[in-house]
């Protein structure tokens, strides 16, 4: 079981780029610590390569403090 329940999930920006393989995502995830109830919002950003509607590449570059707080400061929920 993962130590983490999403419980909500969105694409806030979408970004095309000039190769029409590439594009980048924002997007902003709501999560719940499941070993300790705690809630916080994460915001990453995704790079894919999509070709012939097969997702070949996939990178998440995303703030690895934000967990690291939510991990430390028990009940300071963002």
């Amino acid at each position: 079981m993962s130590p983490m329940r999403v419980e909500d999930y969105e694409v806030t920006e979408l970004y095309q780029t000039q190769d029409p393989e590439v594009v980048i995502v924002e997007v902003r995830a709501k999560v719940t610590l499941t070993t300790t109830g705690q809630s916080f919002a994460a915001t990453s950003i995704q790079i894919l390569r999509i070709r012939e509607g097969q997702i070949v590449l996939f990178r998440d570059f995303a703030n690895p403090r934000i967990l690291e707080n939510a991990i430390s400061e028990p009940g300071s929920g963002a």
